[in-house]
């Protein structure tokens, strides 16, 4: 607990010692800023036996609230619709992804950072809201708070929206001595009437120190600690996923997407359009992941332009960044950035993907001014 989010912790453990806890929170920010993982210490020293600002972590409780196998505890997130289509609360999970799924929650108990994501699962199931609406309103005679986690509460509003709806009925009429705690990174998403009934807590994005700490545990060279931590931007999950390429290999690919950005050749435009079209459907999280690095990288270049220091800064894309703004003096760094979030959108959306890469690359060119 300690290092992250303190701030954040500090506001949650004050409303628990003025025993002011709401029936409901809203935790949202960005992604990888530790909100799950914040989620899940509170509901531990909500239910501790020894109770102290972090909780004790030698109680049974505080131990199987760690193991998220607590009685008071119930796990809610985005699963793959059941093959035979049931609307029957107890079909949740297929028989095919029940191991799965049991080894998903095993690796998010051993590292509460770890990001649960079943494949096929792009929401959170209407079954699931009937299930828990089986049994909160069942008495328990466990001590402390029964707390229901919802992570990607975004996710309840896709469909038809049934999900959502059957919560914010739960919402309305909340048991006693429970809370729920919905986890977003796209609070946007999320019915205003839900938002409306829960009290928001805004996370900012990790510190470069929590980062440059956690890089360190794991590498010991100091110049690709500081190439990580700024690849990151805070995000623990990118930190996880930076750490298993080598640094050249990282160093290559935003080389040669700058390259595409820049080019008028039809045949490289025609290659990044192919590749990336079947990225985005072979392996969607490497495609965002391609697209984030790109998103950091001109970040940090516009830092260097009006001399804000970053940790690429110490790094060999400092060179490259320094020719760029060199070259290109009218660059519309923040409508690049934007650039980049539409064509994420643009998943979400189901939009032809070749326009949707070819529309992408002439905007960014008009945004970098090139004639």
């Amino acid at each position: 607990m300690r290092g992250f989010q303190d701030k954040v912790w500090d506001r949650l453990y004050r409303s628990h010692t003025l025993k002011n806890v709401p029936n409901a929170y809203i935790f949202s920010g960005p992604a990888g800023s530790g909100k799950e993982s914040l989620a899940i210490q509170f509901s531990k020293i909500l239910n501790c036996q020894n109770p102290n600002k972090f909780g004790c972590d030698n109680c049974s409780s505080c131990l199987r609230i760690l193991q998220l196998q607590h009685e008071n505890l119930k796990l809610i997130f985005p699963l793959p619709a059941p093959a035979n289509n049931s609307s029957s609360p107890g079909n949740l999970v297929d028989s095919k992804n029940i191991e799965l799924v049991t080894k998903l929650i095993a690796e998010k108990s051993k590292d509460s950072f770890f990001k649960i994501k079943v494949p096929g699962s792009n929401r959170i199931l209407i079954n699931s809201i009937r299930d828990l609406r089986k049994s909160i309103y069942l008495k328990s005679d466990n001590l402390g708070r029964r707390i229901i986690l919802i992570f990607d509460a975004h996710l309840l509003s896709m469909g038809q929206g049934e999900a959502a709806n059957a919560l914010l009925k739960l919402l309305e009429e909340p048991p006693k001595r429970t809370s729920f705690i919905l986890v977003t990174d796209q609070i946007n998403l999320v019915l205003s009437t839900i938002i409306s009934r829960c009290q928001s807590i805004s996370f900012p994005r990790l510190d470069d120190e929590f980062i440059f700490e956690w890089f360190s545990s794991k590498i010991s060279n100091i110049d690709e600690v500081n190439f990580f931590v700024g690849l990151s931007d805070g995000n623990i999950h990118m930190a996880k996923k930076l750490i298993l390429f080598q640094k050249q290999e990282l160093v290559d690919l935003i080389n040669d997407l700058i390259k595409v950005l820049l080019s008028k050749n039809s045949s490289m435009w025609r290659k990044f359009v192919q590749t990336y079209s079947k990225l985005s459907k072979d392996d969607l999280g490497m495609f965002l992941f391609h697209l984030t690095l790109l998103k950091i990288w001109f970040q940090s270049t516009n830092r260097l332009v009006i001399n804000i220091s970053h940790h690429l800064h110490k790094t060999q894309l400092k060179s490259g960044m320094e020719r760029f703004a060199n070259l290109y003096k009218n660059v519309d760094y923040l409508g690049i950035v934007s650039e980049v979030e539409e064509l994420k959108n643009a998943l979400t959306q189901n939009l032809f993907m070749p326009l949707s890469l070819t529309t992408f690359l002439l905007k960014i060119q008009i945004k970098i001014n090139i004639k």
